[in-house]
């Protein structure tokens, strides 16, 4: 949509509204009203530490193709830029956890930066300093931002929206504006039930089950629903660190768990109810301690301003990938499979007749060739059941 010369609104303050506004406000001839209820942090820029560690330009951060096919070259270099980057964003860790040097340094660092930025606004500043400790709501750097709310074309909102017109917004004060364009960026519900219905062991649906919260083991497995496993689940989430790694972390814990059922001839897996619930508790206890809990409303926790985070790891990104690398077997429970006749026979049938399929298969050494190949590739792992079944 052409928003030139248009009146338009914006409702939110979070990481989609801090880069729409910018961009909307300069077009030409736009008038912009930013419809903020709540306070919020807007943070200082991420990555300058390791921009700089790494010799780059922290302005300049397009990474341009000329940059990507240079990386694509030179592995070595790619991997430098990736670790020193991955290691900066892991040990900011401790800015969630209450009363650290780092959590009670970076309140003071957004506080001046924030009215640097709003140097020409003092009214602003003080309406837009929270009550809450940075990260309690995602931290959000909006490079041009603060600056934007500052132009002439914009006004800001802090009274509540009462409802939308078919010609604008009308504040819970009774003050009516007249827009042409209403932007909604006001995020998503992510404590909700896939779109498409699951229904687990009794005809309980996965909604009813995550009533009045969502719960599952480590966040891949829920107790009820057999076969089921989730990557993006309850409480996978990061306030500090790589999701990017949590989410194939947790894609490959589900292939171990589909390669286990397949070789030992599982006909379902499913966490102990107990697991899940012990999970949930170590949940609610961690969370005590961090900026996460203080009263804010929240993604984390379902934009509700109090209440179970039900969106984040309870720990650091490193601490993830520790609990999902090996899963812990004696946490689930098992139906063994059945043959045609409906018996489960002996519950290590799994271990065939004798032959391995890689004697039949004609590589009948193959372990001497998995000395020096990295765990991921190794010969073994091509074949689900390397043993001979008892049907050959």
């Amino acid at each position: 949509m052409d928003l030139r010369n248009k009146r338009v609104g914006v409702i939110g303050n979070g990481s989609s509204a801090i880069q729409i506004v910018p961009k909307v406000r300069a077009l030409e001839g736009v008038k912009l009203w930013s419809f903020a209820r709540s306070p919020t942090w807007i943070a200082a820029k991420f990555g300058d530490h390791a921009m700089t560690k790494l010799g780059l330009d922290v302005h300049d951060t397009q990474f341009s193709r000329k940059h990507q096919e240079r990386m694509a070259r030179h592995p070595d270099q790619y991997y430098k830029m990736r670790k020193v980057i991955e290691t900066d964003s892991n040990m900011a860790y401790p800015i969630v956890l209450r009363g650290t040097e780092l959590q009670l340094a970076s309140k003071e660092m957004f506080e001046l930066d924030m009215k640097q930025r709003l140097k020409d606004r003092p009214d602003l500043f003080k309406s837009m300093i929270p009550s809450f400790a940075p990260g309690c709501r995602r931290l959000t750097p909006g490079p041009g931002y603060l600056e934007s709310l500052s132009e002439d074309n914009v006004t800001v909102i802090n009274t509540a929206i009462g409802r939308i017109t078919e010609t604008g917004v009308q504040l819970a004060s009774g003050e009516e504006i007249e827009l042409d364009a209403l932007i909604c960026a006001t995020g998503f519900k992510t404590d909700a039930p896939p779109t498409f219905e699951v229904v687990g062991k009794g005809g309980m649906t996965l909604g009813q089950r995550w009533q009045p919260y969502m719960e599952s083991y480590l966040s891949v497995a829920v107790d009820g629903f057999p076969n089921f496993l989730m990557v993006g689940g309850p409480n996978c989430g990061v306030g500090v660190g790589s999701l990017t790694i949590v989410l194939e972390s947790l894609g490959d814990y589900v292939v171990k768990v589909v390669r286990k059922m397949q070789k030992e001839d599982y006909a379902s897996i499913e966490p102990k109810a107990q697991r899940v619930a012990d999970f949930s508790a170590m949940i609610d206890e961690y969370f005590k301690r961090t900026v996460f809990s203080d009263e804010c409303s929240s993604w984390y926790r379902g934009g509700r301003r109090s209440g179970r985070i039900v969106a984040l790891w309870p720990g650091s990104t490193p601490h993830c990938l520790e609990a999902l690398r090996a899963p812990r077997w004696e946490d689930y429970d098992y139906e063994p499979l059945a043959d045609e006749a409906g018996s489960t026979g002996n519950a290590l049938r799994w271990m065939g007749n004798g032959w391995s399929q890689t004697q039949v298969d004609g590589d009948a050494s193959w372990y001497l060739d998995a000395v020096d190949v990295p765990e991921e590739g190794r010969p073994e792992d091509a074949a689900i059941n390397r043993l001979h079944p008892y049907s050959h």
